[in-house]
């Protein structure tokens, strides 16, 4: 079987309605307004007490299946690709998603990913695609609160402040005649896996009355050093070294990039060669994780960027440290590469 007969053959977003705008941020951090410009933060959307993961991820995927124009019932896998904090503690959020759409027909499994969980989730579809014949459509689906997670007060983790709340959801079918998945690459950086996390509410440290509350509910960064110095150089090399490896080494025509600040933005466009037009920043939108990559397609879709032809780079990458690119070719079957 060949890769290249699988494609994205619809996609969909929740976003919430309230936006928090950068003098809302400051007030709450503490920071100037130029330093949040200098952290990309123009913007985040913030969730309503109903938009919680899952539902954020069902109202996407009823996106994604009618643009799709598939049937529920016509979804053989349903995978959780949003993030590892959702509605419960120790819930199956695919499910969840399962049941709420009407997936009847399928399967449901959790995918966590830190950040790349989406584009993840687009090589783990094509892989059980290739490797079973059974499977033909596959519904990955998630939502993101981790803002929730971050304490705007915490000076170490002030590059984690863009995170915002949404919904994204994709499907791919086998033998679908456009928007060819033409190949998906993981990468992770093991030296770095304890350095950013939530310290309260697992086994090593549950909650409990005398640290609800506290710093311990938030992320927390072991060495802010080591972190700080590795996101301002290694993390844009290790993103832009991703994009190339997905697309074997071909500058994309568009790349769906993650958010980041404008000094990282800036390295990754110039290894690339690409210019600003070619992949959209995301100051007004905030940072959604894994979901961030299909709000950059859909900026691409809005400005023309992206045509028929074109080579796209979806780069994700997290915290772990973790990085995962897809590349596809939009348009109808045949075109471009």
């Amino acid at each position: 079987q060949d890769i290249t007969s699988i494609g994205l053959r619809g996609f969909g977003l929740y976003l919430p309605s309230e936006i928090s705008g950068a003098p809302e941020i400051a007030e709450v951090s503490g920071l100037s307004l130029e330093q949040l410009e200098e952290l990309g933060i123009r913007g985040r959307h913030q969730p309503a007490p109903e938009d919680q993961p899952v539902p954020m991820a069902a109202r996407a995927a009823e996106q994604a299946l009618e643009d799709a124009g598939l049937a529920p019932e016509e979804i053989d896998v349903v995978v959780w690709t949003g993030e590892e904090y959702k509605d419960y503690i120790a819930q199956t959020a695919s499910i969840r998603l399962q049941e709420e759409l009407g997936c009847r027909e399928a399967f449901a499994y959790d995918l966590v990913g830190q950040g790349t969980t989406l584009v993840l989730g687009l090589r783990i579809a094509r892989d059980m695609m290739l490797g079973d014949d059974t499977i033909n459509t596959v519904l990955l689906a998630g939502g993101t609160r981790n803002l929730d997670l971050v304490d705007p007060a915490n000076e170490d983790t002030r590059f984690l402040l863009a995170y915002s709340a949404s919904g994204a959801a994709a499907v791919l079918q086998r033998g679908f005649g456009a928007n060819r998945l033409l190949a998906a690459t993981v990468s992770t950086e093991p030296g770095l896996a304890d350095e950013v996390y939530v310290p309260g509410g697992g086994t090593e440290m549950p909650f409990a009355r005398d640290n609800l509350d506290s710093p311990l509910m938030y992320f927390n960064v072991a060495h802010p050093e080591v972190v700080q110095a590795y996101l301002a150089e290694r993390f844009p090399q290790r993103l832009a070294q991703e994009a190339l490896r997905c697309t074997g080494g071909a500058s994309p025509d568009f790349l769906a990039l993650r958010h980041l600040p404008p000094a990282s933005r800036a390295q990754v466009l110039e290894q690339l060669g690409l210019d600003q037009e070619q992949s959209p920043a995301l100051y007004e939108w905030g940072h959604h994780g894994a979901n961030d990559v299909l709000i950059s397609l859909q900026e691409g879709l809005n400005s023309g960027a992206v045509r028929d032809g074109s080579l796209l780079a979806l780069v994700s990458g997290g915290i772990g440290f973790t990085y995962a690119a897809a590349a596809l070719q939009w348009g109808p079957s045949g075109l471009g590469v």
